[in-house]
């Protein structure tokens, strides 16, 4: 790129880049590009977005400001994976190259939302996040209860917070609801996510249990996949 930088730009003269990569091998002397686009901004810091818009005559910024800001949090966790979700929040979550660009520069709004395959995947964050402002294309199988999402509530439960770590009450629920699956689908697989180590194992402590009691159903063979 040194060598030759303007040759291979005219060759190629869209460069597919994250930020580090383009402090490390794009000289900002013999490098220029005539737009610069971020995608997911809102998880760019603006330190490691300044090298990039540097080398560029004009930008586009795109990401959703109600997405997670740029944080460690994730880091953290993987760092010491008993820690509580709690523990892990020690500073105030950075701020990102987008929310720093809304203060100056015009800002369009995307409306349309294709992603869901059923509306009640968005309507949560449509609602609390969105004002209501998102177009959503409408579910051709509205009440089919094999789709979209659904809440239980269980007003008894208690995560027990500095002692088990844990939600007893609510493992109990969701490996029960892992045997519903498991008997009224038996060929389609499951994915069970939890919000620490603890309250996994919790969950898979319930299941073993459910699968003395009933051992005609096994979740590793045929029957159901874990």
């Amino acid at each position: 790129m040194k060598k030759a930088g303007g040759l291979i730009q005219k060759i190629k003269p869209c460069f597919l880049m994250s930020p580090l990569s383009i402090a490390q091998y794009l000289d900002p002397r013999s490098t220029r590009f005539d737009v610069i686009i971020f995608d997911e901004a809102s998880q760019v810091k603006p330190e490691d977005a300044v090298g990039a818009l540097l080398r560029g005559k004009q930008v586009v910024i795109m990401g959703d400001s109600k997405q997670l800001p740029p944080t460690d949090f994730f880091d953290t966790v993987l760092d010491s994976p008993e820690s509580e979700p709690d523990d892990c929040i020690t500073a105030v979550d950075m701020e990102s190259i987008l929310n720093v660009c809304k203060r100056s520069f015009p800002v369009k709004t995307l409306r349309w939302h294709y992603r869901s395959r059923h509306e009640s995947l968005i309507a949560i964050s449509n609602q609390e996040f969105y004002d209501n402002r998102l177009y959503v294309y409408p579910s051709p199988m509205q009440k089919d209860e094999k789709l979209g999402l659904k809440f239980v509530h269980l007003p008894d439960s208690i995560y027990e917070r500095g002692k088990s770590g844990a939600n007893r009450i609510e493992a109990r629920a969701v490996a029960r609801a892992v045997f519903e699956h498991f008997s009224r689908y038996p060929d389609k697989s499951l994915g069970v996510g939890t919000f620490n180590i603890k309250q996994q194992e919790a969950i898979q402590e319930e299941i073993e249990a459910l699968l003395k009691i009933n051992p005609g159903l096994d979740l590793n063979s045929g029957n159901g996949k874990r």
